[in-house]
């Protein structure tokens, strides 16, 4: 099936990208940063729609290479999620049998443990995560058609930013034609052919 190589611009739209563009000093195209936009949009589709792999501790969920660790007397000890387990020391436990193992019994492996999620560079303790989870559990969740609203003003919002782009382009484009025009050079700039 063959698309359409062109596609309808509401002309509002296509003026503030433009706007935007001049304004912004890019030197995008309106057609390139259109197809910036509604690529960079498909993408953040597709990240969402995309299957997360990671532990379920009851409430808490730990991402894929979610580190683990508990100090013990003096000693640290790590385990990480790999996949849909929790490994420590070769094998998959749960959270509480990481502690019984570490340090035997009469341990609160939410209080013992402590998390480094992914892209995080400082560690959390499990049972402050869970709290802070528990917290916004309680905050009442949007509604489908707050979503909706949500979801088309991000769209609306990254389509204003190509047709702003775009504008920009075309007014640098037309003002630098301008400038090469004779009626803006000085008698001085012109060279003769004397010497």
């Amino acid at each position: 099936m063959n698309a359409p190589s062109i596609c309808a611009v509401p002309p509002a739209a296509y003026t503030e990208l433009l706007d935007y563009l001049r304004q912004s000093g890019s030197t995008l195209s309106p057609a390139e940063a259109i197809v910036g936009a509604l690529k960079q949009w498909i993408a953040a589709g597709r990240a969402l729609a995309a299957p997360v792999r990671g532990y379920q501790w009851k409430c808490l969920f730990l991402p894929e290479a979610t580190r683990v660790r508990m100090k013990y007397r003096d000693d640290y000890h790590h385990a990480e999620v790999v996949g849909d387990e929790l490994i420590f020391r070769g094998e998959a436990v749960s959270p509480r049998q990481m502690t019984m193992e570490i340090a035997g019994d009469g341990r609160n492996a939410w209080r013992d443990l402590w998390l480094r999620l992914p892209g995080e560079r400082n560690w959390a303790n499990a049972a402050l995560l869970r709290a802070k989870l528990e917290r916004q559990a309680a905050v009442p969740q949007p509604t489908p058609a707050t979503a909706m609203t949500a979801a088309v003003k991000t769209m609306s919002d990254a389509l204003n930013a190509a047709l702003m782009l775009i504008e920009h382009v075309d007014h640098q484009t037309k003002t630098m034609s301008e400038r090469r025009l004779p009626k803006h050079r000085r008698a001085d700039d012109t060279l003769t052919d004397d010497h």
